[in-house]
This record gives structure tokens, C-alpha cells and sequence, in this order.
């Protein structure tokens, strides 16, 4: 009787504990919110002090649910170290190169803050924590050790490790989570105001002061943030919207005395002139005024979308759920607290009070994720490319592409002319002189003559041999008889690891195409070999909708990165000729994926069987 008495105790001040828990997890969840506003406007180091001691709220449920034999344990993403300059003394953060490290060490930290998903766990958490957590707790103090489990069932379901959750589950977890995009959305909105009354008031200063040509810098800055209001459009409302500005106007020539033209005056350097241009071309960049448009009236829309939800939560919180917590807290207790009349019609009403506050909670979770699709079509009205933006941007890169075909064709005929100068040229050459040495010998010295003539053979045949090396090596025969997948398959026996080739293609390709992309493909198996330390790799062949796909995949260490070296733009470029793309995955410890899509036609019949490990 003593131990069972000694356990109920137990149990109940565990339960006022996760009671504590439960009220406290809004204020943590306020504390999070603030922290990652502090991360943003560039206060990392007490934003990530403040993070930490929130994140201490969520362990400490963590701990207690590990005490119940049930595993909640998550590791948060480390703070990112100091980037450290490269060989030019240059900092490197996606594909920008920046001159201190600060910038870049800023976009790591925030991008560390948004990306971790256990951050969106622990604030699920919280929000739910007083809903949830709270009335557990207090049942785990009336029936002890089922509730908290219960507790502890609940606490690893949001904090530990993400399973795969059934579907009505994920529609709850996703609604959630467009809860607090919601609010990220309306600080965002905030700091798109103040970017465009920045915009707007240097744009008069400047050209007040007549330094007007440093606007560009501004502009350069605001753009930035529309840039990342693209970002958060595309990760949270699925809308890919590609940036539409214009790309910096090229360096300015020297006239014929040396002189460089800014305006309407010459100038010695050519910093002015350099100034002067960058500044024409962001006033005269459509997608400046757009930018411009999307900041002023990100506010207003925003604030229309987040309105109603907010209202909702709001109402509920407090006619529904602080009347119940009264009413709760009053029975209980011996507390009193002042009446109002929400209490006093909860107290005559109680379930339907309750139907209520069910009511507009659902309502909120249908509310946030159409509040986020409509904001990502809001962000692509106006900062998504115009028509004759894309035009003029597709312009650009066709002129792109041709260059680097002729580039390369150019560079193709100069090894193919330097392959026959130094192999078979010197060869054939070399041949004509033994024929010649022969027929003097052939009547003074005939066994010499025929030893010769065994030697001009055997250089006869080299000859040949590398005459087919040279020809495969610009249009592999197998390519040309058996068409793409089976080249590709002939290809992966030569590899010195195991290659397995999955998918069919219903036709032939135009033949440029298969040789871009066989050659692509023997390229990326090469850098598996050299640089992915992989035990296996997977070649994938598709045709559908009038794009050919392919993807190589290996269980390398991963850290691919299109940036560094030279063979992955060579491929970017090679399929750029025919207006195809690579999309490059390859995080830190693999695996690594890169698919390839290139517009083409498929015409002939399939000659290739579907499916092989080499």
C-alpha cells in the first residue's frame, strides 16, 4: 500500500510537470518565433542563445518521454563554422563568391534555422502543447502511469524522429505547419515593406545628391529580397518562380583615345562608366519596378490572407479555450477569476462552446495551406518573368548555347587535327619512308627487305587501331548500329565497378542528341570512379513527353557541387546546345543524383532491351 502510495505521488508530480510543460510551450513557442526574427535581421549570436533555451523546453519533454521506455531523441543542425576563404581569398556560399566572410556565415545560420525540420517539430509542439500536453498532464495526476505514456506516445509523435505518418495525419501536420509559414509569411511581409520604402527613399536621396549611379547597389540589395521571397514561394507553396532580371550590362570599351563613356562625359577609369551602366540597366529592367510593386503590396496581401486564420485562432483562444482553462483551472482550485461574459455563456453552454472552438481550429487548418497557395500565385503575378522578359531571357541563353557549340565543335576539330597530325599522320609517314628504304633493299638485301616489310605491317595494323580509336572517339559505332541504351550498356562494362542500367527507350533520338548524351554519361561515370568513392552506381533511361531522360545515381560520400571543376559545367554546357538541363543531388555523404532531360523526338523503333547490371 506504501509503494502503491509512493508511485501515485510520483506519477502526480510528473503530471503537474508536463502540466508546467504544456502552459509553457507558447511562451517558448513566442521565444522561437523572436529568436528566428533576431537570426534574420542579422542578431545571430543572441537569436541562437534564445533558440537554445526554447529547444530546452522541448528536450526537457523529450527526457520525461525517454523515462517512459519510448524514444523522442533528435539532433538539431550544428551552428555552421566560419567559411573559410578559398585560394583567392574569396568566400564561397552557393555560387556567389563574396570578399568577407560575414555574408555568407549570415546565410548559413538563417538557411540552418529554416531548413532543420526538427525546428518546425518543436514548434508544432508547442502550439499544440497546451491543447494536448496540459490536459495529460493534469489526467496523469488523477490516473498516474496510462496517461503518461500517453504523454510520452504523443511527445515522441511530434518531437522524435519523423515515421512515416498515415494521410490524415500528414494533412493535419502540413496545416500546422502552413500555420507558422503564415506567420513567418507576415514578418516577411514587414521586412518587404521597409525594403520597398528603402527602394523608394534612396532612389529620391541619391538622385537629390546626384549619386544616383550608386542606386544600382540598392537595387542590387532588393532584389536579394524578392529573391528570397522566390525562395520561400517555391519550398512552401510549390511555385517555382525563376528570377527575371537582366543580367549586368558587359564591361565598357575604350573609345579611341582611351577614354570611357559615362553619360554624357568621358571619363579616364572606367568605374563611372561601369556605374553609369549598371545603373541604366536596373532603371530600365522592368523587373525593378516589379520587385518594387511585390514589396509595397506584399503587406497588404499578406495581411488579407493571414487576417482571417489569425481571427479564427484568436476567437477560439479566447472564447473557447481560456474559458475552458478558467472553468477547469476554478473547478480544481480554490482560484476565482474575474467574470466575463464569454465565461458566463461557456458555463451555459458548454459543448457548444466546445463544437465551437473544434470548429474553428478545423477551420484554421483548412484556412493556412489555401492562405499559402494563394500567396505563391500572389508571388508569381508579379515577380515571375513577363512574356517578354522570358523571351528576351530565352534569347539570351540560345545566344548562350550557340556560342558554346561553336566553342566546342571548335575545340572537337582542333583535337581531332591534332590527333591525326601526332598518331597516324606521323605513322603513315614513317610508312613511306620504310616503303622506301625497302625497295632499295629489296634486291641487295631481301631478308632485311622482308624483315621490313613484317615491321611495315605490324605499324600498318597500329595505324588502324588508332585511326578506330579516333572514330570511336568522336561517334562510337555501337552508338551509331545500336542506338543510345545499348551504347550506354557497352559503356558500363568498361566501368571498374558495378553499373546497373534500369528503363528502355521506346525509339531513336536524333543522333547529336544520343552522342550529347552518351558522352555526358560516360562523364559522369568517370567522376564516379575518380571522386565518389562509390560501391555501386544506377543508370536510368526514360522517354516520355517528348524529353529523354537519364539518371546516374551512386552510394558515394556525395558533396558534388556543378561550381567546382570543369566536367560538370562541360556537361551543363553540352546539353544546353539542345536547350537540355542537369539536375545535380549530392548531399554530404550521398547519395548522389544527377538527372539529365533533353527535348528531342523519338522516332525509330526500340532496338535496346530494358533492363541490366554490368
Amino acid at each position: 500500500m506504501r509503494d502503491w502510495a509512493r508511485r501515485r505521488g510520483a506519477s502526480a508530480g510528473r503530471g503537474l510537470v508536463l502540466f508546467g510543460l504544456g502552459l509553457a510551450g507558447p511562451v517558448a513557442f513566442v521565444g522561437y518565433v523572436l529568436s528566428i526574427v533576431l537570426i534574420t535581421v542579422g542578431a545571430c549570436d543572441p537569436g541562437e542563445r534564445l533558440l537554445d533555451r526554447c529547444r530546452a523546453v522541448a528536450d526537457s519533454a523529450r527526457r520525461r518521454a525517454r523515462r517512459q521506455g519510448i524514444e523522442a531523441d533528435v539532433d538539431y543542425l550544428p551552428v555552421p563554422p566560419v567559411p573559410q576563404p578559398d585560394a583567392e581569398g574569396r568566400y564561397r556560399w552557393d555560387n556567389y563568391l563574396y570578399r568577407s566572410p560575414h555574408l555568407p556565415h549570415y546565410v548559413q545560420r538563417t538557411h540552418r534555422v529554416s531548413s532543420d525540420p526538427a525546428t518546425a517539430r518543436d514548434m508544432n509542439w508547442m502550439l499544440l502543447s497546451p491543447l494536448v500536453g496540459a490536459p495529460l498532464g493534469l489526467l496523469a495526476v488523477l490516473i498516474g502511469e496510462p496517461a503518461l505514456r500517453w504523454h510520452a506516445r504523443w511527445t515522441a509523435s511530434l518531437l522524435g524522429p519523423p515515421r512515416p505518418p498515415r494521410a490524415w495525419w500528414r494533412t493535419v501536420q502540413r496545416s500546422l505547419l502552413d500555420c507558422w509559414r503564415l506567420v513567418v509569411l507576415g514578418l516577411l511581409s514587414v521586412l518587404n515593406l521597409l525594403g520597398a520604402a528603402w527602394l523608394v527613399g534612396t532612389f529620391l536621396l541619391l538622385h537629390v545628391l546626384g549619386a544616383h549611379r550608386f542606386w544600382a547597389r540598392i537595387v542590387a540589395s532588393t532584389t536579394a529580397l524578392t529573391g528570397l521571397n522566390r525562395t520561400v514561394a517555391a519550398r512552401w507553396s510549390g511555385v517555382e518562380i525563376p528570377a527575371p532580371h537582366r543580367p549586368d550590362p558587359p564591361p565598357p570599351e575604350p573609345t579611341a583615345d582611351g577614354l570611357y563613356r559615362s553619360g554624357d562625359r568621358l571619363t579616364e577609369s572606367p568605374g563611372p562608366a561601369i556605374r553609369h551602366a549598371r545603373y541604366v540597366n536596373a532603371l530600365r529592367d522592368p523587373a525593378t519596378w516589379r520587385d518594387l510593386a511585390w514589396l509595397s503590396g506584399d503587406p497588404v496581401v499578406t495581411a488579407a490572407l493571414v487576417v482571417p486564420p489569425a481571427a479564427l485562432a484568436l476567437w477560439a483562444t479566447q472564447s473557447v479555450w481560456a474559458p475552458f482553462w478558467v472553468w477547469i483551472i476554478e473547478a480544481l482550485t480554490d482560484l476565482e477569476f474575474p467574470d466575463s461574459p464569454w465565461q458566463d455563456w461557456f458555463a451555459a453552454h458548454r459543448i457548444v462552446t466546445a463544437g465551437l472552438g473544434v470548429a474553428a481550429i478545423a477551420a484554421v487548418l483548412v484556412l493556412a495551406p489555401l492562405a499559402m497557395r494563394l500567396h505563391g500565385w500572389w508571388a508569381r503575378s508579379l515577380l515571375a518573368p513577363t512574356r517578354r522578359a522570358e523571351l528576351a531571357r530565352r534569347v539570351r541563353r540560345l545566344t548562350e548555347t550557340r556560342a558554346d557549340a561553336v566553342d566546342a565543335e571548335a575545340r572537337e576539330l582542333d583535337r581531332i587535327e591534332r590527333d591525326l597530325h601526332d598518331g597516324p599522320q606521323a605513322r603513315l609517314v614513317a610508312l613511306g619512308l620504310k616503303l622506301g628504304a625497302i625497295r632499295v633493299l629489296l634486291d641487295r638485301e631481301p631478308q632485311r627487305a622482308r624483315d621490313m616489310l613484317d615491321e611495315t605491317g605490324a605499324d600498318s595494323r597500329r595505324v588502324l587501331d588508332e585511326l578506330r580509336d579516333l572514330v570511336r572517339g568522336i561517334r562510337p559505332p555501337v552508338l551509331v548500329e545500336r542506338g543510345l541504351a545499348d551504347a550506354i550498356r557497352a559503356l558500363a562494362l568498361d566501368v571498374a565497378l558495378p553499373v546497373e542500367i534500369a528503363g528502355s527507350l521506346p525509339g531513336r533520338c536524333p543522333m547529336a542528341v544520343e552522342s550529347a548524351a552518351y558522352f555526358a554519361v560516360s562523364e559522369l561515370l568517370g567522376n564516379v570512379l575518380k571522386h565518389a568513392e562509390a560501391d555501386t552506381a544506377r543508370v536510368e533511361l526514360g522517354h516520355a513527353d517528348g524529353v529523354l531522360r537519364i539518371a546516374v545515381t551512386d552510394d558515394g560520400r556525395g558533396g558534388a557541387d556543378t561550381g567546382c571543376g570543369t566536367g560538370l559545367r562541360g556537361i551543363r554546357r553540352r546539353l544546353g546546345t539542345f536547350d537540355g538541363t542537369l539536375d545535380l543531388s549530392s548531399p554530404a555523404g550521398g547519395p548522389t543524383r544527377a538527372t539529365m532531360e533533353i527535348p528531342c523526338a523519338s522516332s525509330s523503333p526500340k532496338t535496346s532491351s530494358s533492363s541490366a547490371t554490368a
